[in-house]
């Protein structure tokens, strides 16, 4: 069975679509990110991070200053936040959705969170001088950009990021879309249901990932291949 790609925009990205939907989809969203391995990946990849940022000069006293590119809901954001309390160290996290409504909602999630603030930016422009912080994320956001699109921005989050960066998203595949299928019928959200196997379809399969690895020229670039249908792009160092 070959799963085809697909250009169809997900309902989220709908400028009008209603809050109170959008809420919803976000909570699932952080539902699966929790229980699926989203944040267990994000922190799997900051506790690697975390010495080489030590040893160029982060201590007790420095903030790591972490951004998460088309931040959702902002659960990542807060799980970064969770982490870091855990191992002790300061933080600061700016999360940036392009959607004004998603932005919102998510400034309304995190705000019990001091460490987080969130912005509305988009991912194709983002406003930020180059090596302005040590750690750039990105979950699940690739898939929303254009080939062109995504392309550059793992080159920006690359000239970004003075540690490094991660960006997280699906696997095109049988397996990823039967997944995904059947993890999102039990989502609250009429939103999810309809976008997560979108998502899927709209993502890369590993040997386009694998081209894109390549075209994006970065040295140090590592193309892991995770469960639960995920990959990431990351660099340290």
């Amino acid at each position: 069975m070959n799963i085809t790609h697909s250009t169809t925009p997900e309902l989220m990205d709908a400028p009008g679509r209603p809050a109170g939907e959008l809420r919803e989809n976000l909570r699932d969203l952080e539902r699966m990110n929790r229980f699926l391995g989203g944040h267990a990946i994000v922190r799997a990849y900051l506790n690697r991070a975390l010495p080489v940022w030590r040893r160029r000069g982060g201590t007790a006293g420095a903030a790591l200053v972490v951004l998460d590119v088309a931040t959702g809901g902002a659960d990542v954001p807060t799980a970064v936040a969770a982490w870091a309390q855990r191992r002790r160290v300061t933080i600061r996290i700016v999360g940036i959705d392009r959607h004004p409504t998603i932005a919102r909602l998510a400034r309304i999630s995190a705000a019990a969170c001091p460490e987080v603030t969130v912005i509305r930016a988009d991912a194709r422009a983002l406003p930020f001088a180059d090596a302005s912080v040590d750690v750039c994320l990105c979950n699940l956001a690739l898939h929303h950009l254009t080939a062109e699109e995504g392309l550059a921005l793992v080159q920006r989050l690359h000239r970004l990021s003075r540690v490094g960066f991660l960006i997280v998203d699906l696997l095109r595949s049988p397996a990823g879309y039967g997944g995904v299928w059947l993890a999102t019928r039990f989502a609250r959200s009429a939103v999810t249901r309809h976008d997560g196997p979108l998502s899927v379809r709209r993502s890369r399969s590993w040997a386009e990932y694998r081209q894109f690895a390549a075209a994006a020229a970065i040295p140090g670039l590592r193309l892991i291949r995770h469960s639960l249908f995920r990959v990431s792009l990351s660099r340290i160092g």
